[in-house]
């Protein structure tokens, strides 16, 4: 057996949420979907699962997920696998790249976008 740490399967009921009262600066690196009601500066690596910012959330990062909804704001590159889901409410400022994306009426977007052809 081997002493070296290693992540834990998926559970359908694993999730991190980080709270209103936390700021993360630096990096993380998830194997399980994420809420972030808090903040986030640095950057947020998690290419197999779910990535969520609540309407209080703020993410200034380069962001890596499955999936991306936000519901607050984020300010950088946010690369969504499947998709990006874009609700109402919801500032985002920099770069977007996403096979499929979802912007509510009401979100704001402001840089640039990329939709690759299938």
């Amino acid at each position: 057996m081997s002493a070296s740490h290693s992540f834990e399967p998926d559970t359908p009921h694993s999730s991190t949420i980080l709270g209103y009262g936390v700021l993360i600066k630096g990096e993380i690196h998830s194997r399980e979907p994420l809420t972030i009601v808090g903040g986030v500066d640095g950057t947020i690596n998690m290419p197999g699962h779910r990535l969520t910012i609540m309407a209080n959330g703020q993410v200034r990062a380069t962001v890596r997920a499955r999936e991306i909804e936000v519901h607050g704001s984020l300010d950088g590159q946010a690369q969504a696998k499947e998709l990006m889901c874009i609700r109402k409410g919801a500032e985002i400022t920099g770069y977007i790249h996403s096979a499929r994306m979802v912007v509510e009426d009401g979100a704001f977007v402001k840089g640039k976008v990329e939709i690759p052809t299938p």
